[in-house]
């Protein structure tokens, strides 16, 4: 099965949050979604290189850049050669292409997060949002593989210390509750399939696993 009908994504905003490969996911989903696609960010990402960027377009700037190019990467350049939000809203970008898709999170490059009262930042009119987890991260503890591990292990409730089991990271993200669908990436060693089903059996969602670098995937749930 190809990776947007794993998601089940329709056309429109898709937002992807959490941790452990949320950059790779919109790589692959602008790859093989059909017709034109937006990718951006409400917080920071690094620019695509593979595709042109516009910083400060009018719609018909990017009306017009899309009979050239399927995918565009549009924001605002920030410090660190690294770009914020377009200066166009999501709702706008979401009239001039097929889909639009969004970072709405930041973790430093944790395979889990706990999120601030600020995060993420989510458009408010988008048809699902993704919560990415690392499954290299389980079995770590919380103090290491936990971008924000004292919020993460409060979540948790549990110390710091803890290591990362399927459960915990079940018992974090329902209660955060943002997202609508789980994909576990980095899903590389086979002693790593039953740790995403176990953690796909505690939550009352669609979940999906697989290695983004490997582009192996498969629907649990």
């Amino acid at each position: 099965m190809d990776f947007p009908k794993l998601l089940g994504l329709r056309p429109g905003v898709t937002a992807v949050i959490g941790s452990g490969g949320k950059t790779s996911l919109l790589r692959r989903l602008a790859e093989e979604l059909p017709g034109t696609v937006l990718l951006c960010t409400t917080t920071h990402i690094r620019p695509f290189e593979e595709y042109p960027l516009l910083t400060a377009p009018t719609p018909e700037d990017i009306r017009k850049a899309l009979t050239a190019h399927r995918v565009l990467c549009l924001g605002t350049p920030c410090e660190n050669g690294k770009l914020t939000a377009p200066s166009l809203s999501v709702e706008t970008l979401a009239t001039l292409a097929d889909y639009v898709l969004v970072e709405a999170d930041g973790s430093a490059g944790k395979p889990f997060k706990g999120h601030e009262k600020h995060e993420p930042v989510l458009p408010p009119r988008r048809n699902t949002t993704i919560l990415v987890l690392g499954a290299d991260g389980f079995g770590r503890p919380i103090s290491v593989a936990a971008h924000r591990p004292a919020l993460y292990a409060r979540l948790a409730g549990v110390p710091e210390n803890r290591p990362v089991t399927p459960a915990i990271a079940a018992r974090v993200a329902a209660r955060e509750g943002f997202h609508d669908q789980v994909f576990v990436n980095q899903v590389d060693q086979e002693e790593e399939r039953p740790l995403a089903r176990q953690l796909a059996e505690r939550l009352d969602c669609p979940v999906a696993a697989g290695s983004l670098r490997s582009g192996c995937w498969e629907k649990i749930k």
